[in-house]
């Protein structure tokens, strides 16, 4: 990445945390550099809608039965 480039892409950001401020919400621009999803280096399964604690899950929401999520 150039300077002119790499300056180019600081300005954004310094403009959108100028815009947003003082909202909690950090600036919706990033630079595009990130990687989604778990690590190559993960050290389970990623669970699917067939693993039986997600079935569970399902019933227990279905039926009412499960806990209210808590906030803090």
């Amino acid at each position: 990445m150039s300077d002119a480039t790499k300056a180019k892409t600081e300005d954004k950001i310094d403009r959108q945390m100028k815009d947003s401020f003082p909202a909690s919400d950090p600036p919706s621009f990033s630079g595009g550099k990130h990687i989604i999803g778990a690590p190559k280096e993960r050290e389970s399964e990623a669970v699917t809608g067939e693993n039986a604690a997600v079935k569970d899950a399902e019933k227990k929401v279905k039926k009412g039965d499960a806990p209210e999520p808590k906030t803090y």
